[in-house]
């Protein structure tokens, strides 16, 4: 659950980025501070195990940087929004070996990660996906470790429910790229 910081005003997203004193966990919503639940460990874990089986596979493939920890894409701007992805892929089309930047500019990654938290809200994970993908988010996955799943939205409007025994194809990271839904879970 999610409790947005009184501002004395909106802030944009480059004051965001450099802002002292803001809660370990949050994210900027039309211009708010908005603090978030802590993850568990089970969710580090998790979030841990998906970025390592993308990362292996983008090193093996020389195909682009995995990203973690919430790290902030702006997915709003006037007043700015910036999520927190739990993971996201960037393809080197996108951001060319060695050029990324420590802000919130540039091109969106193709493909992020959500993994689902006891206190996430299908309402606002929704809201969340819908601004990914307005941004030409090609893919976002949720992973609902309760349920042993991986749900993937599309842009194009397609949302697939994947099952621990089933296979989980993106080749948005790179066309080979394949795992089986149980080993996120490993």
């Amino acid at each position: 659950m999610s409790q947005t910081l009184a501002p004395t005003r909106l802030i944009t997203a480059a004051e965001f980025l450099v802002a002292k004193d803001l809660p370990e966990s949050c994210e900027l919503i039309d211009g708010k501070v908005n603090e978030m639940n802590r993850p568990s460990r089970t969710h580090g874990k998790l979030c841990n195990r998906i970025a390592t089986i993308l990362t292996r596979h983008s090193d093996t493939h020389q195909c682009g940087e995995v990203v973690i920890n919430d790290a902030g894409i702006q997915t709003k701007g006037d007043p700015d929004t910036v999520r927190g992805a739990d993971i996201a892929y960037y393809s080197y089309n996108r951001i060319p070996k060695g050029t990324m930047k420590d802000d919130y500019s540039g091109p969106a990654p193709e493909v992020v990660f959500e993994v689902l938290s006891k206190s996430d809200l299908w309402s606002r994970t929704l809201v969340k996906i819908g601004e990914y993908l307005g941004i030409d988010v090609l893919v976002v996955c949720v992973v609902d470790p309760e349920q042993r799943t991986a749900r993937l939205f599309r842009g194009d409007g397609t949302d697939v429910t994947l099952t621990e025994d089933e296979v989980l194809e993106i080749p948005e990271i790179q066309p080979t790229f394949q795992v089986k839904v149980s080993e996120l879970f490993a």
